[in-house]
């Protein structure tokens, strides 16, 4: 298992809280407690998931999760590996002009986000 936490320069510390770097070679079920700020999270191997109930839904490998009043219940698969960027509260608005608040409870494809011509 590999977990490295990466600091962003100063230039990006006002939008960007952490970088970090995830692997796992074994498939595991994990919960995810509400955070103040956004996640986008990039798969460049294996697969990722997220459990409601008994209802498994497949996630996009270049997705983010928005701000939530609940926990979140994941599942990667064995030999995953994810880069996650942590934003702080007015981070995404840097990038996006998606608000913030749409995100809310969500996890969805960057395709929904960013336009893919620009």
């Amino acid at each position: 298992m590999r977990f490295e936490k990466i600091i962003p320069s100063e230039k990006l510390r006002p939008y960007i809280r952490q970088i970090v770097i995830s692997e796992n070679t074994d498939e595991q079920t994990y919960k995810i407690f509400p955070s103040p700020g956004l996640v986008v999270g990039f798969q460049y191997k294996g697969r990722l998931s997220i459990l409601n109930g008994s209802a498994e839904n497949k996630l996009s490998p270049s997705g983010i999760t928005g701000i939530s009043d609940t926990f979140k219940i994941f599942k990667n698969t064995a030999g995953i590996g994810t880069i996650l960027v942590f934003f702080t509260e007015i981070g995404l608005a840097q990038f996006s002009s998606c608000p913030a608040q749409e995100l809310f409870n969500q996890s969805i494809s960057l395709e929904n986000i960013f336009d893919k011509r620009k």
